[in-house]
């Protein structure tokens, strides 16, 4: 079906942009184009949003949703939320439902409050950790109530079905599957963080020590650290540098066909920043190579830039002066103040974001498996800043869950399985230091047969900027993101 979803909202003015903000979004990333209105079309499907029914409209083509005013309350309250309500298979933290929705046709509780209160990542921003930068899966709401961390995929899960079953009724057609790039069913982007660079062989010694060290006595792996030890002398002896490793991914990712986006650090602030300084001609030449090769250029936001706006739009000028203008964005640690990082960025005319993460977990942060627009609650509207959710990180299996080898392989695939069957996008990082033998042994390997698997799966990988370039002319069709679209 080419014709758009007609969508007719009863509800406040004032709740009015944050509803077309979530239908919008959830719409968008199943490719159903969507438009507002304030009666039902003469045909076809149609979608309300309200508290009651108009009797003279045509409900036997409608999917009623539920406008429910108290589910809304959260917008005026800082209180954290205690319990969940299962309602229709579905997890709910505003359970409230309407008179006069009938399930299974239509949808009793506020589906748009429960998906806003996600997206919008309420809970770690005017929670009780909200002066937290390091948000883990352990402290969050997913955790404390056990609420599914696909949580938003499952209800538009339900909206797609409810809608599908609707047409079904009405043998009307459906709309087609978003397509991503390249006729791809998923899309996995890929990127890597440069948190170090050795300067010179002492550099290399002292990493080396650090690393089989972490295997011994925090990891209590001998093993991985005999496989470390080993690879570092191997690539000793072959004069090779076991821990940058930034040429030798560029080159094998060209050979293959694709590209990630490399994300470089110029801050330092704080003693978790890198080892490098930007300033140094020598550390600029060798990471010209990623610029030189028509590599996507992002910032690694120091650990503190998000502590002063001023901070991090420093970091993205020297970054530019210096290497080139950075199109995306993560920041290092995945530490940062949400609302701080999102309006520096839009400042400095960052185009994308992927620091959305849990550095304990895989999987989203904010219930979703789609690129999405982050909310700006000051202003009403969504930041002009796409965020690319992380993931799959190399720190993450590795470093919190303790996976390797056949344990590791079967969360990677496990994720692709699952964003296939969602035709989802999201990002991963596996950072140069793993890719010389002689830091996390495999998890190099790890990478490239992930790479190939999403290929051989018919998935996309490839780089931020390409999935933000097609994601911003996809969302030009939508009335809350046309303007940030065009820009």
């Amino acid at each position: 079906m080419s014709e758009p979803l007609h969508i007719v909202l009863r509800c406040t003015e004032a709740l009015l942009p944050k509803v077309r903000y979530v239908f919008d979004t959830l719409f968008m990333a199943r490719g159903v184009p969507v438009v507002y209105a304030s009666r039902p079309p003469s045909s076809g499907p149609w979608l309300l949003y309200g508290t009651a029914r108009e009797t003279s409209w045509p409900f036997k083509r409608c999917l009623a949703i539920a406008h429910c005013p108290e589910s809304w309350r959260f917008l005026d309250s800082h209180a954290d939320i205690e319990a969940t309500v299962n309602i229709d298979g579905l997890t709910t933290i505003f359970p409230a439902r309407a008179a006069g929705c009938e399930p299974p046709s239509d949808i009793s509780f506020d589906i748009a409050a429960n998906a806003f209160y996600f997206l919008s990542s309420w809970s770690e921003r005017l929670g009780p950790d909200k002066e937290q930068t390091r948000s883990l899966y352990s402290n969050s709401i997913f955790a404390r109530l056990n609420v599914p961390q696909d949580i938003v995929d499952q209800y538009l899960d339900s909206l797609m079905r409810q809608l599908h079953a609707l047409c079904d009724r009405l043998g009307s057609g459906k709309w087609n599957p978003l397509e991503w790039p390249q006729g791809a069913t998923y899309a996995l982007i890929l990127s890597h963080d440069v948190d170090f660079i050795p300067a010179n062989l002492i550099d290399i010694a002292r990493q080396g020590a650090k690393t089989v060290l972490r295997h011994l006595v925090r990891q209590r792996d001998p093993i991985d650290a005999l496989r470390a030890a080993a690879g570092l002398a191997l690539a000793l002896i072959r004069g090779r540098d076991p821990y940058g490793c930034v040429p030798e991914i560029i080159e094998r990712e060209t050979e293959l066909g694709t590209q990630a986006s490399f994300q470089v650090a110029v801050g330092h602030r704080h003693p978790h920043d890198v080892n490098y300084r930007i300033e140094d001609d020598r550390v600029r030449d060798y990471l010209r190579a990623i610029t030189d090769a028509g590599f996507d250029l992002c910032l690694h936001g120091s650990y503190r830039s998000t502590e002063n706006p001023a901070w991090y739009a420093e970091e993205a000028a020297l970054l530019a002066r210096r290497l080139g203008q950075p199109s995306g964005s993560r920041q290092h640690f995945l530490s940062f103040n949400y609302d701080n990082l999102f309006t520096a960025q839009e400042q400095a005319g960052i185009r994308y974001d992927m620091s959305m993460g849990f550095p304990d977990r895989t999987g989203p942060r904010a219930g979703f498996s789609y690129p999405y627009f982050p909310y700006c609650l000051e202003e009403d509207r969504p930041y002009d800043v796409l965020q690319l959710n992380l993931f799959l990180m190399d720190v993450t299996l590795r470093g919190y869950l303790g996976l390797k080898g056949a344990s590791a392989w079967e969360a990677i695939k496990d994720t692709l399985d699952d964003l296939r069957g969602k035709r989802g996008c999201v990002s991963t990082v596996w950072h140069p230091i793993v890719f010389g033998g002689a830091r996390d042994p495999g998890y190099d390997r790890l990478f490239w047969d992930m790479v190939n698997y999403t290929r051989e799966t018919d998935g996309l990988a490839t780089d931020g900027r390409t999935i933000n370039d097609f994601w911003r002319g996809h969302a030009k069709t939508y009335a809350s993101f046309n303007q940030v679209a065009q820009k």
